[in-house]
This record gives structure tokens, sequence and C-alpha cells, in this order.
């Protein structure tokens, strides 16, 4: 059963953008949106708070192009091509990633993740900042149907060891509510609404 979900606190949390920024380390969060409204109001300020505390940002484009996203962020001030050009900011297709060699496999997703993180460190950066559009799991690859394994790996072997945070987007018009729901149980902080939710076991 999904647990109780608790909304985050006010007044000490009365945006997103406010509560993004209490996000830190070792945080694993999920974006619910179903509108481009609600992607964008969670996505650019998660990257832009990340350039702005020297993070290293990953985002892992699908649904979206590359350009979109450079697009988007440039509108928000962002000098893009200087981010891309000192190796702060790294754009990538999801089947450099998640579907490298067209399958997907969790360990070895976890496994890029922890060296990325790692290279972040030893290059000086604060910690690995990295956002991914999940809708590649629709396309029914092999390996797809492991993703909920996947978020619940991330949660036991990834994030208590490793200065990542990460949120993890689905498009609540394209997935299935049984996904949905899972996801929600495998985050403990989901965006959904245009508001950050706790998720509490009961």
């Amino acid at each position: 059963m999904i647990e109780r979900i608790l909304p985050a606190p006010e007044p000490s949390l009365p945006k997103l953008v406010n509560a993004l920024q209490l996000m830190t380390p070792h945080d694993h969060l999920c974006l619910i949106y179903e509108s481009l409204d609600e992607w964008r109001l969670a996505v650019i300020p998660f990257i832009l708070i990340g350039s702005k505390r020297k993070e290293k940002c990953i985002y892992v484009a699908d649904s979206h192009t590359i350009d979109q996203i450079r697009e988007f962020l440039s509108q928000e001030g962002v000098d893009v091509k200087a981010l891309e050009q000192s190796g702060q900011l790294i754009m990538l297709l999801e089947s450099e990633t998640y579907t490298k060699n067209g399958s997907f496999d969790p360990d070895k997703m976890i496994s890029l993740l922890a060296n990325e993180t790692q290279r972040a460190i030893a290059d000086g950066y604060t910690a690995l900042r990295v956002t991914g559009e999940m809708t590649w799991v629709l396309r029914g690859l092999p390996g797809s149907d492991r993703v909920i394994d996947y978020e619940a790996k991330l949660n036991r072997n990834f994030f208590p060891k490793y200065p990542c945070i990460a949120l993890c987007q689905y498009d609540k018009r394209r997935f299935p509510p049984d996904i949905i729901i899972d996801v929600m149980r495998t985050h403990s902080k989901v965006i959904i609404g245009g508001k950050l939710l706790f998720i509490s076991a009961q």
C-alpha cells in the first residue's frame, strides 16, 4: 500500500524552487508531471541550482531534445555554452546512458552514476546532480521492465554512498497508473502538481 503523503511544511517551503534549494546530495527525487509548464518549473530550476552550487550537472534527454533543454536554460539567463565547455554541464541521450547497447541493465547504470560521481568530486565539484527523462521505458527495450528495481537499487546501493542528487522525470500522461504508483513508492520525495511531497511510511 502506498505510504502516507505529507506536504512540504509551510511557510518554510512556500514555492517549489525554495523546496528544491533545500535538497542536498544523497537525495533521490522524482517528478511526475502532466504539462510542459509543470515539467519546466521543476527541471530548469533543478539544473540552475546545481550550476550555482558548483555541482557537476548531467541531463539525460529523451522526450525533449538537447537543443530544447539548451533553449529553456538560455531563456533563464544561463550561459549554456560556457557551462558545457567547462564540463560542468553535460547533455546526453538516453541511448548513451540508460539503454546503451540497446538494452537496460540497472547495475550497469548504477555503476555509470557511481563513476560519474567520483569523477565529479575528483574534478573539484561539490557533488553530481543528474536528471533523466524516463519515457524511454515505454519503448519496451530489453530490461526496461526492471526500471522499478533500478529505482529501488539506487536507494539501497547508490544514494547512501555517493554525493549525488537526482531527479527522475515521469510524464503522468504516458505512464500507466500502476507504474506511477510504484515510482512514488521508490522515491521519498516526489514533485507532483507543482509541489514537493514527502512520502512517509505509516
